[in-house]
């Protein structure tokens, strides 16, 4: 059986995935670590086996560090790169949040979808997150993208229709010399959870299938 490696979006956990009720082992962030990617890095090469690196988001930009990192150090690679709600990598991020202060910040991550209606009642969630969201911000805000050897392997690309344009996604065809399928969906960024089903099929298909 192949496994699904997903690391997850800005403010996630290992439990952002459990919508999809697959076999996904989500890896959680060391946040104190300041080399990130060397930290998942050690942990991907631990897995026995064929497996898919997946992300979302900040978990996107993360999976494709990743795979660069791998491949420059001729470590095992996933069968595929799989991002989604994340545009090409060479397109810098126009709209900045992470310095904001806290209520404006807050405010713009509600704008962005995906909290949960019963968090917005209990302030002692919202300040428990604020630090890990504006953490992951930050690292997403300040990546400054590199022309890179470009992958061997196939990248699935997912967007949401109100998130982003076609324009936005091209990009990943330059970043692998293999095939990059790009796929819309309805939904704003975090289109994903509109779409359970949709993905439950599809890393079911790589789970199982091969």
């Amino acid at each position: 059986m192949n496994q699904v490696v997903a690391l997850p979006f800005g403010g996630g956990n290992k439990f952002s995935f459990n919508k999809f009720k697959i076999n996904i082992t989500t890896m959680e962030y060391n946040r104190d670590s300041h080399s990130l990617i060397e930290c998942l890095v050690n942990e991907i090469i631990k897995i026995n086996g064929q497996y898919y690196l997946y992300g979302h988001s900040m978990g996107a930009l993360l999976a494709y560090l990743v795979c660069h990192k791998l491949q420059e150090e001729n470590l095992f690679m996933p069968e595929k790169l799989i991002v989604s709600g994340k545009k090409a990598p060479s397109i810098p991020r126009e709209k900045k949040i992470a310095h904001l202060p806290d209520e404006e910040f807050w405010n713009e991550i509600i704008a962005l979808g995906g909290i949960p209606n019963e968090m917005l009642n209990y302030p002692e969630l919202i300040d428990y997150y604020l630090p890990i969201l504006r953490y992951d911000f930050k690292f997403v805000e300040s990546y400054q993208y590199e022309r890179k050897t470009k992958l061997n392997i196939p990248i699935d690309v997912f967007y949401g229709s109100e998130e982003a344009t076609m324009a936005d996604m091209i990009g990943w065809r330059e970043e692998t010399t293999e095939e990059v399928i790009i796929t819309k969906l309805s939904g704003d960024h975090f289109f994903i959870h509109d779409h359970v089903e949709y993905f439950k099929k599809y890393f079911n298909n790589l789970i199982y299938v091969n």
